[in-house]
C-alpha cells in the first residue's frame, strides 16, 4: 500500500453496525458507505512501522472514530464515521522487515443529505481518495536490537540492515482524515507518542532534518504558540542576563579600578547565566565588605563623629 485509500465497495451496508452510532435507525437508502485502507505494517518514509500486534490494537480503537478533513479537529469538519474495521493479510507479499504484509481496513458511512452530496461525488469520482490517521502509541523499539533506547539511528544501515523503529502498544486512536497528500508514503499516518496530543518537539526537529516534516493545522498552531512562548522566555532571559552582567561590571569597577572595563566585558562573554549569577553574588559580597554602607537617615552620631550638620547626614 502506497497510501491510505478510500475504496468503493459493492457490499450492502451493515445497518445494524451503523445504527449503533445513530440516534435513530437509518435505512440503507439514507446512508452512503465506503471502505478505507487506514495503515499497514510496511516500513514508511520516516523509517517506522506498526507491529502486527499494534494493528490488532488499532483495529479495536478505530471503531466509532470520526472522519475529518486535513486533521482539523473541529465539529464543523466532521464528515463521516467508521463503523467497522478489519485486518487483511497478504501472505504472498513480504514487507521490508520480512513479515507477511498486513493492513488495517475500515468501513465508514455518512448520511445522504444535500450537504454531503458533494462529498459523496468527490469520493465516487476518486478525488477524495487518500487518507491519513491520527493515533497515539505508547512506545517504539529499535528494529535491530529491540530496545526503546539505544545507539542505533533510524534510517542508517548497520551490517546491511536499515534501522527503523517499530511502533508498539497503541494507546488511542483519534480520527481519520481525507488529505491531498498523505504525510507518509506507506499509509499517510500521523503518529503521536506517549502523552497523547502533546507534540514531541525533538522528534519534529529530527523529522525535519531527515525526511521532511508535515504538520496538521492543529499541530502548526500548537508549534506556533510554543515558539511564541519560547521567544518571550528568551526575552526575559536576555534581560536577566544583562542585569547580572551590569552588576558584575559595577562591582568590578569598585574592586578592581585598574582593570580595563573592556577586559572584564570580554571575560563575561562566555559565561552562562548560572555562572554570571554566582559571580555577581560573590562580587556584591566582596564590595559590601570593602565598602560598608551607612544606613540611610542615620540617627544622632556619637560626639565628635560629625560636624554641626551631622544630624542630617545621609
Amino acid at each position: 500500500m502506497k497510501e491510505g485509500l478510500v475504496q468503493k465497495s459493492a457490499a450492502p451496508p451493515e445497518m445494524e453496525k451503523i445504527n449503533r452510532y445513530t440516534r435513530r435507525p437509518y435505512s440503507p437508502e439514507e446512508v452512503y458507505t465506503f471502505s478505507l485502507v487506514l495503515c499497514d505494517n510496511e516500513v514508511d518514509r520516516d523509517f517506522e512501522r506498526f507491529s502486527r500486534e499494534a494493528l490488532e490494537g488499532l483495529r479495536e480503537l478505530f471503531r466509532g472514530k470520526t472522519l475529518l478533513f486535513d486533521h482539523q479537529r473541529t465539529a464543523a469538519g466532521q464528515t463521516g464515521r467508521i463503523y467497522d474495521t478489519g485486518l487483511e493479510e497478504d501472505p504472498g507479499r513480504i514487507t521490508q522487515a520480512g513479515e507477511p504484509y498486513t493492513r488495517l481496513t475500515a468501513r465508514a458511512y455518512l448520511p445522504r443529505t444535500e450537504k454531503t452530496r458533494e462529498t459523496v461525488e468527490l469520493i465516487e469520482s476518486g478525488i477524495l481518495k487518500e487518507v491519513s490517521v491520527g493515533c497515539s502509541m505508547k512506545r517504539s523499539v529499535c528494529s535491530l536490537c529491540g530496545k526503546e533506547r539505544c545507539e542505533h539511528v533510524k534510517g542508517r544501515t548497520y551490517g546491511g540492515k536499515v534501522c527503523h523503529r517499530v511502533l508498539c502498544d497503541p494507546a488511542d486512536a483519534y480520527e481519520c482524515s481525507f488529505v491531498a497528500v498523505p504525510a507518509q508514503r506507506a499509509a499517510g499516518v500521523v503518529k503521536y507518542y506517549e502523552g497523547g496530543r502533546a507534540m514531541d518537539y525533538e522528534k519534529c526537529l529530527e523529522a525535519a532534518g531527515a525526511e521532511g516534516l508535515r504538520l496538521t493545522g492543529e499541530q502548526t498552531r500548537e508549534l506556533a504558540g510554543q515558539i511564541k512562548a519560547w521567544k518571550e522566555e528568551a526575552r526575559w532571559g536576555r534581560s536577566y542576563r544583562e542585569k547580572l552582567r551590569g552588576q558584575v561590571l559595577k562591582c568590578s569597577a569598585l574592586l578592581q579600578p585598574d582593570l580595563p572595563r573592556a577586559v572584564m566585558e570580554s571575560a563575561l562573554q562566555g559565561l552562562t547565566v548560572e555562572e554570571l549569577s554566582t559571580m555577581a553574588e560573590t562580587y556584591e559580597k566582596m564590595a559590601g565588605r570593602k565598602f560598608p554602607l551607612r544606613p540611610q537617615l542615620a540617627g544622632e552620631p556619637a560626639p565628635g563623629e560629625a560636624g554641626e550638620n551631622g544630624a542630617f547626614q545621609i
